[in-house]
């Protein structure tokens, strides 16, 4: 009930375990685990990019993923982003654009909500 992935580019492997209530043993993220650190990646990467050409601080940025699960699957992704520089409200509007037009996000199905909360620094 584990599975390994191998990315060949760097010959990096990596596992994946199922949930320690269907019988995994919880020592490697669930696909659910990694779907939403994926999403959080792609957002995060996309929020650097738009900064790096517009001249924005994004130091120390962070983003906290987690998938919700429901009877049918996953009901949503929890995403919760940290800027910890100080940014004006005209540039948090097109970091939030950014966060967005994560290809990733917009790949997962509609029906699964993306939740995403912003926590700015003063």
């Amino acid at each position: 009930m584990r599975c390994y992935t191998n990315f060949s580019p760097s010959a990096t492997t990596f596992a994946t375990d199922i949930p320690t209530a269907l019988g995994g043993r919880g020592e490697f993220p669930t696909p659910a685990d990694m779907l939403a650190a994926t999403v959080a990646s792609c957002m995060l990467s996309m929020i650097a990019y738009t900064a790096t050409k517009r001249n924005i601080s994004t130091d120390g940025a962070c983003i906290k993923a987690a998938c919700t699960e429901g009877k049918n699957g996953i009901s949503s992704i929890e995403l919760h982003i940290s800027m910890p520089t100080s940014v004006s409200h005209h540039d948090r509007k097109v970091l939030e654009s950014a966060a967005r037009s994560c290809p990733i996000g917009r790949a997962i199905h509609p029906d699964i909500e993306k939740k995403i909360t912003w926590h700015w620094a003063n």
